[in-house]
């Protein structure tokens, strides 16, 4: 018998095992086909849980989380879905606009400079009511302020020499800070993160591209240090609800794999070896798939 393991173009992260057993029935040879599907214990955990806040000024979410990692660097990425007009309405702001942005664009603050301030506006133009991806990135060392619009640098900006990221404050979801009444965020978020490194233009590419509901790079994950499932168990002010977006609900059938294939007799041509190429292993399991 023949064994190779392939990923499944359908299943992210995931890989089948693909066993070939060779029966000799004359005049033919016939390789019975078993597939297992198998998440890979390395992969990271994903929630596909989304959060509706309330449209007003008291559905939030605030805490004080450790941020000691980030002080010398951070990277924060989220997903948006802008469902106020305007440009105040807030996602979130971590001690009092050390770290602030509006979903608008207008405001990116980073140690309270108004430096982009009405800058970017003009590079915000999604939609109401469609998700984006929202990163910025920083570094002692670099010294600059990144900021990222579905994968693409929008804005930078130049950081005092020696500021580091102030520790210690509150972070607040969903608000400016609880009951301002202009900069409440009324809106969607998923997938609200934290990293304790400077992310690469590359890999804020690579994760926008993935799309809304993909997992974190299993690379990224020992840098994540706020991370979005601890967030959702965090309690929270006002109407914060749960949700699962359609495409989110779509990914994760998907990523089940509740299509595993069934035991199939295939008639292959006699050989004295089953030894198959990888590609001609995912071709055969395309056309497996096919016959269903």
């Amino acid at each position: 018998w023949y064994q190779r393991r392939v990923r499944e173009p359908h299943c992210a992260n995931q890989h089948f095992t693909v066993q070939f057993t060779r029966v000799a029935m004359f005049p033919f040879l016939f390789a019975v086909v078993s597939v297992l599907v198998v998440l890979p214990a390395s992969s990271v955990a994903v929630s596909y849980t989304a959060l509706k806040f309330a449209d007003d000024a008291y559905s939030l979410i605030s805490y004080n989380p450790d941020m000691t990692r980030l002080a010398d660097t951070f990277s924060i990425c989220l997903w948006v879905k802008k469902q106020r007009s305007g440009n105040s309405p807030s996602p979130f702001n971590y001690r009092n606009e050390e770290i602030f942005m509006t979903d608008s664009g207008h405001f990116n603050r980073l140690f309270g400079s108004t430096a982009l301030d009405g800058a970017l506006t003009s590079k915000f133009t999604v939609p109401m009511n469609t998700w984006y991806n929202y990163c910025s990135t920083w570094s002692l060392a670099s010294r600059t302020f990144r900021v990222y619009l579905n994968g693409q640098q929008v804005g930078t900006q130049t950081t005092p020499s020696g500021r580091r990221l102030s520790t210690g404050g509150t972070l607040v979801l969903g608000n400016y800070v609880a009951g301002h009444s202009s900069l409440y965020f009324g809106g969607q978020m998923f997938n609200f993160n934290l990293f304790s490194r400077e992310l690469t233009a590359t890999e804020v590419a690579s994760m926008s591209e993935s799309g809304l509901c993909t997992e974190i790079p299993e690379g990224l994950e020992a840098y994540r240090v706020i991370k979005w499932e601890e967030i959702l168990k965090l309690s929270r002010s006002g109407t914060v609800e749960d949700f699962v977006d359609p495409k989110c609900a779509a990914a994760k059938e998907l990523r089940t794999c509740p299509i595993t294939l069934k035991k199939l007799e295939l008639a292959v041509a006699e050989k004295s070896s089953l030894e198959l190429s990888l590609n001609k292993t995912q071709g055969e399991l395309l056309k497996l798939e096919r016959l269903f």
